[in-house]
């Protein structure tokens, strides 16, 4: 594993935790954009465990990399749909979305690089 697979792995992992612990906590400026992009906000904590079993799996994934590919790919296809609900509402603040979704696909890319 070279050093740019450990950095951008890193801060992906360390930015989704903080992210799921602000989903879990219900941050209120995190909640009023769930709620205004018509995402019902009783499913928060499965929200917030998923993020949180995503930094697990890619940190993780950092020693068997299998698991950091499937944790990657899978923040992908979350952060795919997040970007979609927000186009979907019209809502304007998609930058931390297309942010989280240009790192997601930069590890997944990265991850598949340096496993085969």
């Amino acid at each position: 594993m070279n050093l740019t697979v450990l950095v951008i792995t890193s801060l992906l992992a360390f930015a989704v935790a903080g992210s799921a612990i602000a989903t879990l906590a219900h941050q209120p400026k995190l909640v009023a954009i769930v709620a205004a992009i018509g995402f019902p906000t009783r499913y928060l904590p499965l929200l917030g465990a998923i993020k949180l079993a995503a930094a697990l799996g890619l940190s993780a994934g950092l020693l068997y990399p299998p698991l950091g590919i499937a944790a990657a790919l899978g923040l992908v296809v979350y952060f795919t749909a997040a970007l979609g609900m927000h186009i979907h509402a019209r809502h304007r603040e998609i930058a931390p979305a297309v942010v989280f979704l240009a790192l997601s696909i930069a590890t997944s890319a990265l991850m598949i690089s340096a496993a085969t």
